[in-house]
């Protein structure tokens, strides 16, 4: 069975155990999803390598969120462009 997770329960548990944790690209496999439609979501644990994840998909025009849970903060970028996305999960899988 398939868990849903929310991006603040994946990024709480992403950042278990480690001290310097690198920025991710979320939904790259087409399954993260808001409002039923597929999504990207960039997190980056400084503003700074958000805003680098931002240039290097094509999204710095996004607004970034700043997030805080618990004693972890982040910043995110949603990218809901349909055609984006599906051009993101393809460079992911590659050739």
């Amino acid at each position: 069975m398939i868990q849903a997770r929310t991006e603040q329960e994946w990024v709480s548990e992403y950042v278990k155990g480690k001290k310097h944790p690198l920025p991710v690209v979320l939904g790259t496999r087409g399954t993260w999803t808001g409002n039923g439609k597929p999504m990207i979501i960039l997190i980056g644990f400084t503003i700074e390598d958000v805003l680098v994840l931002g240039d290097i998909y094509g999204a710095s025009h996004h607004p970034v969120r700043e997030m805080k849970k618990k004693q972890i903060t982040y910043y995110a970028i949603n990218i809901i462009d349909r055609k984006k996305v599906k051009e993101i999960i393809e460079e992911w899988r590659g050739p």
